[in-house]
């Protein structure tokens, strides 16, 4: 997964081909677009007072403390609805009439209309300079037509295929004015366009179920479920990018120098998105919605090189839905330096061995975890693929977790503890109204995230179909929540760490405090395994030694059997935004989860090129290299990392990963 942010370049949705050759133009001009574009006793654990279900306007584990982390929520904004929504209510109803007439090969019994007005703004400075300034308009419009019926239509998954090709999402552009005739003619084009596809698509899925053999007690599940209309109109929302630029070209400029300041930094970037969504929805079942969206990220990221060739880098983003809501210039400033000395001492710290023994991950370090190695696995299309491996497909009332854990999934939460969550929405993609779903209580599974392609026993959406523009819509994560009934102060978790690694006579044990992201694979073909991939990871010596910064290192295993080692958890939640990258396209997500102390994970050493360090020497900079020696190592008992910050706790998910699901 990638939590929040939009793509790297939150760039428009391009056609088919276009999108495809401007997607490999873009990574090879700029290659760092790829990193840009997670039987022990415990006398200390707390139970967390007895409630029958995870609350629902706190992040609650034991103790008092639990209600500095509200979540908020706020109804959305009621407008009047736009002329657009009526005259593709219209064009729906006359296009669907001929796609059901007497011509049609098969009739349609489906039609949507998925248009988005985007403004974008991409604002880049690099060794304090701006070498970007960039505001773009463009609307693109995604046709959905199904043919067949609910049971059995063009989305059928055949080979894992979830388009493009199968007559649902297209992302075309159409004009940016709002003609009448043109938009009409490019609705025309799009729907024959997509209905021909979506015949093709059919029969494939038709002659592919005549090969299939199912069995009596287990009725195969529709395709597509029947929702009740829904009507939801929001004002359309609009942001002075020309203006936000200005504003922060200055900021920028300082950021980057400070992230530049030193000769053996290789790269380094500032990147300031916003982008403002105003969309108009409707289907043939008379769901009409209008939505609008603003969202900013602010990307940070340095590199260096250590002497063996390994490309070492760290990067940080904050996620907004509101200019005010961006961090101070001076804790921005302050993180740049911090990435800055970072990037330095992992340049001359020691490689990291294979290792399987206790470990902590911290905050956001854990909220990847569950979102890669567990929460991909609950999204419903998933269960009823038969090329996926269906880990959790028939275990809804069993145990899949520890007993003293909890999950939800809740994008109508807007902020946990002050931090906007970018996972947040109020309509799906699907105009299905969002949903907050319990999915494990007391570590048992209870229900599958869910678009319009339910899950028997389930045969209505829970609000969680999305998708980026051009792709068909799946069920995927939105806000991922878990909490505690088992925890340890953070202060204390150091110790605990401690006293695990002697128990089982390990010279060390491993602290995980930030991550880069993940990936997982789903499908069964492959391995059932997941890989993580840190960015600051410390041996934290049994001896007393003091706390060993490492590097080249990627949490691997297998999902069951990393679960059974949860031992306890911390107290505070940590926030990991992004954007997680799968079957519909790269979504906007949060993942919320305590930091975990576990009686065994397993690591291996990265994988890494050994390129040759610049032949030229560089420029002379203003500033001078950080001390190794002085870097802060794990948080101590004296002074343990928060996870919740004035800062945004954004983060970038994973780098490129093989065709599986992924984050940023």
């Amino acid at each position: 997964m990638r939590p929040m942010s939009a793509r790297p370049a939150a760039t428009p949705a391009l056609s088919r081909a276009s999108r495809d050759a401007a997607s490999a133009g873009a990574l090879t001009a700029r290659p760092w677009l790829a990193a840009l574009v997670g039987a022990l006793t415990l006398v200390s654990c707390q139970p967390r007072k007895a409630t029958t279900s995870p609350a629902a306007d706190v992040w609650e584990v034991g103790g008092d403390a639990a209600r500095e982390h509200a979540i908020t929520r706020k109804r959305a904004p009621v407008g009047l609805p736009e002329p657009v929504l009526d005259f593709l209510a219209q064009e729906t109803l006359k296009n669907l009439t001929q796609l059901q007439g007497e011509g049609a090969e098969v009739p349609a019994y489906f039609l949507a209309y998925d248009l988005i007005a985007r403004d974008h703004l991409w604002l880049e400075a690099q060794n304090g300079q701006i070498v970007r300034n960039r505001t773009d308009t463009d609307r693109t419009v995604d046709v959905d037509v199904r043919v067949g019926t609910r049971q059995l239509d063009n989305s059928h998954p055949g080979d894992a295929n979830y388009g493009p090709g199968n007559g649902l999402g297209s992302g075309m552009f159409v004009s940016v004015q709002s003609d009448p005739l043109a938009l009409s003619q490019a609705l025309w084009q799009y729907t024959e366009a997509q209905y021909k596809d979506a015949l093709a698509a059919f029969s494939a899925a038709e002659s592919a179920e005549q090969l299939k053999s199912q069995t009596e007690d287990k009725p195969p599940s529709p395709d597509f479920s029947e929702e009740k209309p829904n009507i939801h109109a929001e004002p359309p929302v609009s942001l002075d990018l020309a203006a936000l630029g200005k504003l922060w070209e200055p900021r920028l400029r300082e950021i980057s120098a400070a992230l530049a300041d030193d000769p053996h930094v290789l790269e380094s970037q500032a990147v300031f998105l916003a982008w403002v969504d105003n969309r108009a929805y409707v289907n043939s079942e008379n769901t009409r919605i209008q939505g609008s969206q603003v969202r900013l990220r602010l990307m940070l990221q340095a590199k260096a090189q250590a002497d063996d060739g390994m490309t070492l880098d760290r990067f940080e983003s904050f996620e907004a839905m509101d200019p005010e809501q961006m961090p101070a210039q001076s804790v921005l400033v302050a993180t740049a330096k911090r990435l800055r000395d970072e990037v330095l001492a992992l340049r001359v710290a020691p490689l990291a061995e294979p290792y399987n023994g206790p470990a902590v991950l911290a905050g956001r370090a854990a909220g990847v975890f569950f979102h890669e190695i567990f929460g991909h696995r609950l999204e419903g299309h998933r269960q009823k693929d038969d090329l996926e491996g269906q880990t959790f497909a028939n275990m809804i009332g069993k145990r899949v977790l520890p007993v003293f854990l909890d999950m939800v999934d809740d994008p109508t939460a807007e902020t946990l503890g002050g931090v906007p969550l970018s996972g947040h929405y109020h309509v799906d993609d699907e105009g299905v109204p969002a949903e907050r779903v319990v999915l494990v209580e007391r570590g048992k599974l209870r229900t599958f995230l869910l678009g319009r392609s339910p899950v028997l026993p389930f045969t209505k959406s829970n609000g969680h179909g999305r998708r980026e523009r051009g792709y068909q819509a799946v069920a995927r994560q939105g806000n991922l929540i878990v909490t505690s009934r088992k925890t340890i102060p953070d202060k204390e978790l150091r110790r605990a760490l401690i006293d695990e690694v002697k128990r089982q006579g390990k010279p060390y044990g491993l602290w995980f405090s930030d991550i880069q992201g993940g990936y997982t694979t789903t499908e069964r073909s492959g391995p059932q395994a997941f890989k993580v991939m840190p960015l600051l990871v410390y041996r934290i010596w049994a001896d007393g030694r003091p706390d060993e910064l490492v590097r080249g290192v990627d949490i691997v295993g297998t999902p069951l059997a990393a679960f059974e080692t949860i031992a306890a958890t911390g107290d505070t939640p940590g926030i990991f935004n992004g954007m997680c990258g799968a079957e519909s396209g790269d979504v906007p997500v949060s993942a919320v989860s305590p930091s975990l102390l576990l009686r065994n994970l397993e690591v291996e050493r990265a994988t890494h090129e050994r390129g040759k360090p610049p032949l030229l020497p560089p420029p002379p900079t203003s500033g001078k290299a950080a001390d190794p020696k002085n870097m802060s190592p794990a948080p101590s008992a004296a002074g343990a990392r928060k996870s919740v910050n004035s800062a945004l706790d954004g983060r970038r998910d994973m780098s490129p990963a093989p065709a599986s699901r992924r984050s940023r």
